[in-house]
Order: structure tokens, then C-alpha cells, then sequence
């Protein structure tokens, strides 16, 4: 009798004790897939990939796309020519950094200008006023990090532009102006600046 009840005891935890471990198991997988819902793709790229774009501040490279990761970000390799100056501006819902690869860009931010040779890094909090520069004789290669992303889709807008019409045309700016207007959410132009000031 004591080894029927024995044996029943240990057939009864072992098959409470697999049914538990079985439901443990199965938790993790549901907070795993919640998990990956919002996970960013894989992304591998080969030197040259994906293509150069030409817009009219030089030439981009979209690395990570808003796509990639669900809106969290993006990172962009932009270009840009010698004499190349954006508006006094401002991102609103992102912040935006900088490293620069080659040449050296310069960043007024707020009051306070940097001269960012190659190995630099800027970070630029959502809402500080800045503007960006190339100055040198040769190009300035960055990569842009934007959090979240999202502004991305103005320089892809700016590259459909430049296709159709080029900076030293009458109508270029008026277009690109109203591509701004279109893009408001992600960039706020403020005027124009100076290295000086």
C-alpha cells in the first residue's frame, strides 16, 4: 500500500510539476513576441550600399531607415559641398548628432559655434536652435543620427527635388520652402545665421 500511495505521489508531481513547467515556458514566448514587435530589423550593408543620392547640399546615403526601426530612429551618411550652409533652424520632436568621417563641419548651436574636424561628435537637443556648414574646400562627410526618425523624409523630398530643379534656378527656392512647409513636423526654419554672431 505504501509504495501504491508512493508512486502515486510521485506521478502526481511529476505531472504537476511538467504541467507547471510547461505554462512557464509558454509566458516567456508571449512577452518575447511583444517584445519583437517593435524590434528593429537586421540591417547589413556593404561598402557603397545603398547608393549615393544627390540633393542640393551634396549627396546622401539613407542607412537605417524610419522602417528599419519602427520610427525610433535613423541614421543617414550625408555629404555635403564645399559652401553648403542650412538655414538657422530647429527640430522640434527630435534631436539630431553628428560625427563627422572627413573634412570639418562647423555647428552653430544655441550661442556657440564648433569647428568639428573628422572624429568629432555634436549632439543638438530637440528644440536648440542651430545651423550647419561646410566652410572648407572639401567635402564634409557626416553621419546623422535622428531620434526619432522621421526627418529623413525632407532630404528624400529635397532629392526628388534637386532632380527636376537645381539650386540656381529662379524657382528653387520657393519649392524648397514649400517643402519645408510640408515637413514642418520635423524642421522649423528661423532665419539665417552667422558664424560671427
Amino acid at each position: 500500500m505504501k509504495k501504491i500511495l508512493l508512486l502515486m505521489l510521485l506521478v502526481f508531481a511529476l505531472f504537476f510539476g511538467f504541467e507547471r513547467l510547461s505554462e512557464t515556458q509558454t509566458k516567456p514566448e508571449k512577452i518575447q513576441s511583444e517584445q519583437d514587435k517593435n524590434k528593429p530589423k537586421i540591417v547589413g550593408l556593404k561598402p557603397g550600399e545603398p547608393k549615393e543620392l544627390p540633393y542640393d547640399g551634396g549627396v546622401a546615403r539613407f542607412l537605417v531607415n524610419s522602417e528599419d526601426t519602427h520610427g525610433a530612429w535613423s541614421l543617414m551618411e550625408l555629404t555635403e559641398k564645399p559652401g553648403y550652409k542650412t538655414a538657422w533652424h530647429r527640430h522640434n520632436n527630435m534631436d539630431e548628432s553628428f560625427y563627422v568621417l572627413e573634412g570639418v563641419l562647423t555647428a552653430k548651436i544655441a550661442d556657440k559655434t564648433y569647428e568639428l574636424p573628422a572624429g568629432s561628435y555634436i549632439l543638438i537637443p530637440r528644440g536648440t536652435p542651430h545651423g550647419q556648414a561646410n566652410f572648407g574646400k572639401v567635402p564634409v562627410k557626416v553621419l546623422v543620427t535622428i531620434t526619432p526618425s522621421g526627418f529623413e523624409q525632407l532630404i528624400k523630398d529635397r532629392i526628388e527635388l534637386f532632380k527636376t530643379v537645381k539650386p540656381d534656378h529662379p524657382d528653387f527656392l520657393k519649392k524648397l520652402n514649400e517643402l519645408r512647409r510640408k515637413n514642418i513636423e520635423h524642421v522649423e526654419v528661423l532665419g539665417t545665421w552667422d558664424v560671427q554672431k
